[in-house]
């Protein structure tokens, strides 16, 4: 789950869709533009989903591309899994409980779950800041053995009792899933509530979203997408995540107008006060409480983006333009980073050249015994990151320290890449069989490897 940064880190439906809908609004951009370069990553194999720019609650720009599943079209109203912008509405809640004065900040996690290690020294924003010390659930290799079954509550605080911690509450921020797990446990057990309804009564029934719910098993009888990865030259439908896993850390499906509507209703202060929203951007570390704030160029956002099987997604609303941008992904062959970048570059009207896939390379078909030869623990000087590069049922894969594996294409000269992170990975010095280091290039950085 990669933020994203204007540095860098900074099919087709009826053209009906398409019709700019400005009688209140005034930002003007080249709408045209917009959706000559979504159709362009969509005609080339690079994204698959939806997009929604609003201005206040007037819908500039609403368009789908690619297939919502097999056979099926996707239109403005497909669902997507929105994945970890589920934090966002997850702290929404917490803050609304705050306000009640039902829960409070400074809090133990003792009150609640006094079995998790440390839960006499962890807070609810410890919690919500990523400051926790927990353990991942998405961290440890045994996630994937379970994540696409049934799990209960007590399993999974069993398993991140199990997991334990890796470092003091409130020394520093390391991302963990298991922590907006625990709030969204504790949402329940405040409110008396499932998280499913606690979250239709607190946020979707008072701003009148419709198409926002936390998710089930996917459905195309309730127009909800499946998502897919790109392997091999085409699509292909990516597992699916049972979603009592992720609960109150990216169970969430929605619409990208739907997110929109939210994120304006979170900064109008129709969900928290103004108060309360200050204290959800208030940044320690680059994370505030479910949101983090996103630049581009001279301007910012504050939002947050999601990953989850094969969905990816990004939104922000930008304060001082009014602005609000969702990008909701359920096939992405590209770097999901740089969509957003051309999406927003276009909106603001910056010089954007659409790219031309038309002459890429082509990847190339390796042997497993040549696919050894890239295998094994790579290290850096330059990030304290280790890289495991492996063979799994015959498809070559990286997993880098604390993140889930991700598949590699090969390419001529001793290059891999997996596009959906703008990763490339230059391997060089074959001795014996076996590549010495590699390249990793992403987001205009490079950082050197060499194996252990």
């Amino acid at each position: 789950m990669n933020k994203f940064t204007s540095r860098i880190t900074g099919l087709l439906l009826c053209l009906i869709l398409l019709q700019p809908q400005l009688s209140e609004a005034q930002h003007t951009f080249d709408q045209q533009k917009l959706n000559t370069y979504l159709t362009t990553l969509e005609e080339s194999d690079k994204f698959m989903g939806s997009v929604a720019i609003l201005e206040d609650d007037n819908v500039l720009f609403q368009n789908a591309y690619g297939m919502a599943s097999r056979g099926q079209p996707s239109d403005i109203n497909t669902i997507y899994r929105i994945g970890s912008i589920t934090k966002t509405y997850t702290s929404t809640m917490l803050m609304q409980l705050v306000e009640q004065g039902e829960i409070s900040l400074s809090d133990h996690l003792s009150e609640f779950f006094p079995e998790i290690p440390n839960a006499d020294k962890i807070t609810i924003e410890h919690l919500l800041h990523h400051r926790s010390g927990l353990v991942s659930i998405t961290s440890v290799e045994e996630y994937m053995d379970y994540y696409t079954e049934g799990s209960t509550r007590q399993e999974m605080i069993d398993r991140m009792i199990e997991y334990g911690t890796n470092f003091e509450p409130g020394e520093k921020m390391e991302y963990s899933n298991s922590g907006y797990l625990i709030l969204g446990y504790v949402i329940e057990d405040v409110t008396g509530m499932d998280y499913a309804d606690a979250l239709q009564n607190m946020i979707v029934e008072p701003l009148g979203l419709e198409k926002t719910y936390n998710g089930m098993d996917i459905s195309s009888d309730r127009g909800e997408a499946q998502s897919f990865s790109f392997t091999e030259d085409e699509w292909e439908e990516s597992p699916e995540t049972d979603m009592s896993v992720p609960h109150g850390a990216g169970a969430i499906v929605s619409t990208p107008t739907d997110v929109g509507l939210f994120l304006n209703a979170l900064f109008d202060g129709e969900l928290v006060s103004m108060e309360s929203l200050e204290k959800m951007k208030n940044l320690k570390d680059g994370y505030g409480l479910g949101i983090f704030r996103i630049p581009f160029n001279k301007r910012f956002a504050w939002g947050h983006n999601g990953g989850i099987d094969g969905f990816q997604s990004t939104s922000g609303h930008f304060p001082e333009e009014d602005l609000t941008f969702v990008l909701l992904g359920n096939g992405v062959n590209y770097s999901l980073n740089d969509i957003a970048i051309g999406t927003l570059s276009i909106l603001f009207n910056n010089d954007f050249e659409i790219p031309d896939f038309s002459n890429e390379p082509e990847p190339v078909e390796l042997s497993e015994n040549e696919l050894q030869a890239y295998t094994g623990y790579y290290t850096s000087d330059d990030i304290p990151l280790e890289i495991e590069v492996f063979i799994e049922e015959g498809v070559l894969k990286a997993k880098a320290t604390g993140q889930g594996a991700f598949p590699l294409s090969a390419f001529e000269g001793g290059v891999m890449k997996f596009n959906p992170a703008g990763i490339t990975m230059i391997f060089n010095s074959l001795i014996d069989g076996n590549y010495e280091g590699f390249e990793l290039q992403q987001g205009g950085q490079s950082y050197q490897f060499t194996q252990k």
